[in-house]
């Protein structure tokens, strides 16, 4: 009997999670590399494998999850690596497949996914003030870098519907939502939308990491004890604005405190990573600044819409109707954040 045969025809996968064994086949089969040992790092956005290959290299295996955006965006997403890395930005560009491909189609029983793999990244995520520091230059170059990009153009820019829209969108097909916090959203974002359209004209536009939330990067020492910063995961790249960038890590520190107001911590931080931005060229305005909260909000909405987009994979749980309600209330207070002094030259002992 065909393993075919023993499904019950009621069965609708939404997503499998593909054991380390078989990953680690694909990686052979379709790099020509003889892999030693590969274990899943963690599910996610997308799904990720550690691996050792013979001679003993490194890799990360992205098996890309089917997301409610759209198609994958590899071939974006490769070409602005290879792009960084020729202009010398320290990033984990993506290995070329034998047949010299920057990913491979592989079908799973949910439907076609897409397989890449990309190079192994030293070091840990930015913790003392000067590995924040070492972070904002990095993404400086990254921005500085990226500018004479002419590559395959990303799928997803960052923009009004990408950051918020699409969540509206996944927001009025939750399940039985409550009417009332559907119309708190529809405000909320209607709001959001159209003060963002008022201040687009004098904001500064970058091609975006996306998600620069502080785990994205590693810092890694140098032979002379410097610090530096290599940033990984750009599946959300993509064309859109400075103030949403920065945006990214203060709101994920925001996010996983609980917090609606800054704390000195953060402030600390803030302040390091804006002075490592500005000494390694980067360009910030006052408009950029004061948009902050704005970004901040919409990276919460952007985030959100992650979740109630993937009802299907992660369910309900990931974003109940309850949790859903506060947000609002969240948001509300983020609108008159105070992320301290913006001028580098305010911080005491910043490395400039």
């Amino acid at each position: 009997m065909a393993p075919s045969d023993l499904c019950d025809p009621a069965l609708v996968p939404t997503h499998t999670t593909v054991a380390a064994r078989s990953v680690a086949a694909w990686v052979q089969q379709h790099y020509g590399l003889t892999v030693e040992h590969c274990a899943l790092i963690r599910r996610g956005l997308n799904d990720n494998y550690a691996l050792r290959v013979a001679g003993g290299a490194r890799h990360v295996a992205r098996l890309y999850t089917i997301r409610p955006r759209g198609p994958f965006n590899v071939a974006f997403e490769t070409a602005l690596l290879a792009h960084l890395q020729g202009r010398g930005v320290g990033v984990a560009a993506s290995v070329d497949t034998a047949a010299g491909g920057s990913h491979v189609r592989l079908q799973c029983p949910e439907g076609e996914r897409a397989l890449a793999l990309f190079h192994h990244v030293d070091g840990a995520a930015p913790d003392a003030l000067d590995e924040f520091a070492a972070t904002g230059e990095a993404l400086a170059r990254l921005h500085v870098a990226a500018r004479d990009y002419d590559g395959p153009p990303s799928l997803y820019p960052l923009d009004g519907d990408g950051m918020a829209g699409r969540t509206l969108a996944w927001l009025r097909a939750y399940p039985g939502l409550d009417a009332g916090v559907l119309a708190s959203y529809e405000s909320l974002i209607g709001a959001l939308l159209e003060e963002l359209a008022a201040a687009e004209p004098t904001l500064t536009r970058v091609l975006c990491h996306g998600d620069t939330h502080g785990f994205n990067n590693h810092v890694v020492a140098d032979d002379a004890g410097g610090k530096r910063a290599v940033f990984f995961d750009f599946d959300d790249a993509g064309p859109g604005f400075l103030a949403y960038d920065l945006g990214v890590m203060p709101w994920s520190y925001l996010f996983r405190k609980g917090l609606r107001e800054t704390d000195d911590t953060l402030r600390e931080r803030w302040a390091h990573y804006l002075a490592g931005y500005r000494a390694a060229g980067g360009v910030i305005t006052e408009a950029d600044l004061a948009a902050l909260p704005l970004f901040i909000q919409l990276r919460h909405l952007w985030n959100l819409g992650e979740g109630v987009g993937r009802l299907h994979h992660w369910g309900t749980s990931v974003a109940p109707e309850d949790w859903l309600r506060k947000q609002v209330e969240v948001m509300a207070a983020w609108k008159t954040l105070d992320l301290g002094p913006a001028s580098a030259d305010s911080v005491v002992g910043t490395p400039v």
